[in-house]
């Protein structure tokens, strides 16, 4: 059985299978391919790959560039194919998203609505945003399907952001909802009446009405 890994060197062992590609390529492919479900330190890019080379996975050639510094343009070898084949062979490590937005609305009764209305606004846009650009990564995907046999493997990625986007802004407009309704009831609620209450050290004011004969 493979042993476990951080995935991170794998992960630039399966974008070199597209094709040979140098440290500045494969950070910018990863933004705009795997960059929706993969996080990948740009500061690792180049350890990962001087490790990569160091075990014989990945071979690295010298490219002149005219008026430009010389680049080291990266193939995986079969060696680096037979590691890649290994870990995919490995079950996926379970793991828990850290969202900060939802553990902010989690303890939300502390803070006002207004705020709580902001964040998930932003929310919404954001995810309508991300929504956009996946549909036109998928159809850059379909256009390349004919290209790359990977092509069909892509868009499964490309769809389950989609679905995901769809969702967020789905929950973002539920969310907006009960929060607008709880700040309107939070106008009117006990405590704003309790506090317009007279305090028991406020002073009477005299009574204006005759006193009763004795």
């Amino acid at each position: 059985m493979a042993k476990r890994s951080s995935s991170g060197m794998e992960a630039l062992l399966g974008l070199l299978t597209v094709e040979p590609m140098s440290g500045y390529d494969l950070r910018q492919t990863i933004q705009t391919s795997i960059g929706h479900f993969w996080s990948e330190s740009f500061g690792q890019i180049y350890p990962n790959l001087k490790a990569l080379a160091a075990e014989g996975l990945v071979t690295a050639k010298t490219e002149r560039q005219k008026g430009k510094p010389d680049r080291q343009v990266y193939s995986i070898t079969r060696k680096g194919r037979d590691r890649l084949g290994a870990w995919l062979a490995v079950a996926p490590q379970p793991g828990i998203a850290r969202n900060e937005l939802l553990l902010k609305i989690f303890f939300g009764v502390q803070a006002s609505p207004e705020i709580l209305i902001g964040y998930v606004e932003r929310e919404a846009e954001c995810s309508r945003r991300l929504l956009g650009l996946l549909e036109q990564v998928e159809r850059e995907i379909m256009s390349q399907s004919q290209q790359y046999p990977d092509a069909p493997y892509w868009r499964m990625t490309a769809r389950f952001g989609q679905l995901e986007m769809e969702a967020r802004a789905r929950w973002a407009e539920e969310t907006l909802a009960e929060l607008k309704r709880l700040k309107s009831a939070r106008r009117v609620s006990p405590v704003a009446k309790l506090a317009a209450r007279p305090t028991r050290g406020t002073r009477k004011e005299p009574s204006t009405r005759p006193a009763r004969e004795k």
